[in-house]
């Protein structure tokens, strides 16, 4: 049987709820990702690892959605940012309506990490557990999973967005997708303290906070390997 809901029937659907399988939604962002990498990074990177994760749980797949909130980048050619309160009430809706089917254990794995982003993520499962008894939610963002091997592998501190992590990630995923002879050298941006920015993009214009030269396919084959098995062992134990 498939793991992706969207070539299930409704049968095949309601029986993979009745015996408790896992769901996994993958949620992303239309987001500049510098000029190496496409639009369209975080959510690859969250099908990816929710259909690897489906496989090994035997769970289901829903369509991804591909958009979310992107504070830090909004200015920058290519970015659609949705507003904290769109979002919650998307992601609400979308998971009150396989709740409403019988699915009582959901995973939802962002590909992308920002903050408030993840809140609103977070904001929308908890709506949905205190009025539900019995279903367990996990939200997973790309924060949420350190991998304790960046230091060896001769990863900078502060290594983000676009940077040699992401990089690495896209590359053992499809490296058509990443265009190699366009990867920045890079730093991590120093924002002020306190301050809120109307152009933050000032302060990175390459839209890039690492260094995305120092990108590999064997680092990116690591970090999704840590980053399933950790995500695989949390669905297990529960």
């Amino acid at each position: 049987m498939s793991r992706d809901i969207r070539n299930l029937t409704m049968v095949e659907f309601a029986e993979a709820m009745a015996r408790g399988a896992w769901l996994l939604l993958p949620i992303g962002a239309t987001e500049e990702h510098g000029p190496h990498l496409p639009l369209g990074s975080d959510l690859i990177q969250a099908e990816y690892v929710c259909g690897a994760v489906a496989r090994a749980v035997n769970g289901l797949v829903a369509p991804g959605l591909p958009y979310g909130l992107c504070r830090t980048t909004r200015n920058f050619p290519g970015t659609v940012s949705i507003s904290f309160e769109t979002l919650e009430a998307l992601v609400r809706e979308v998971l009150a309506g396989y709740v409403q089917h019988g699915a009582r254990r959901i995973a939802v794995v962002s590909g992308h990490a920002g903050g408030a982003h993840m809140e609103a993520l977070r904001q929308a499962a908890l709506a949905l557990v205190e009025e539900t008894e019995g279903l367990t939610v996990l939200v997973i963002g790309p924060r949420d999973i350190p991998l304790p091997f960046l230091e060896e592998a001769g990863v900078p501190a502060g290594d983000g967005h676009a940077g040699a992590v992401e990089t690495s990630a896209m590359l053992a995923i499809d490296e058509r997708l990443v265009r190699t002879d366009r990867s920045p050298e890079g730093g991590r941006p120093r924002f002020p303290r306190f301050q809120i920015l109307p152009n933050p993009e000032r302060l990175f214009p390459s839209g890039v906070m690492g260094d995305a030269s120092r990108a590999s396919r064997e680092l990116g084959e690591r970090a999704l390997q840590h980053i399933l098995s950790e995500i695989v062992g949390a669905l297990q134990d529960r």
